[in-house]
């Protein structure tokens, strides 16, 4: 069975420049529902982080819609 991904944007932390993000909706919605960390990446700085909490909150309306 293929996982079904869910693409969106980012913005950089560091210098603001805007990456399209990939995350299975599975993996989503089970962060979103045990309130743990969704992690974000962009190639610019191989930088990672952790979604706002209005970043979440927008990812839980497209996974839920």
């Amino acid at each position: 069975m293929t996982e079904r991904l869910l693409k969106f944007p980012v913005k950089c932390p560091i210098c603001a420049t805007e990456w399209t993000c990939a995350l299975s909706v599975s993996e989503i919605k089970e962060s979103l529902d045990k309130g743990n960390p969704i992690r974000a990446y962009a190639e610019c700085h191989d930088w990672g982080w952790d979604l706002k909490e209005e970043e979440r909150q927008a990812l839980a309306a497209k996974v839920r819609a």
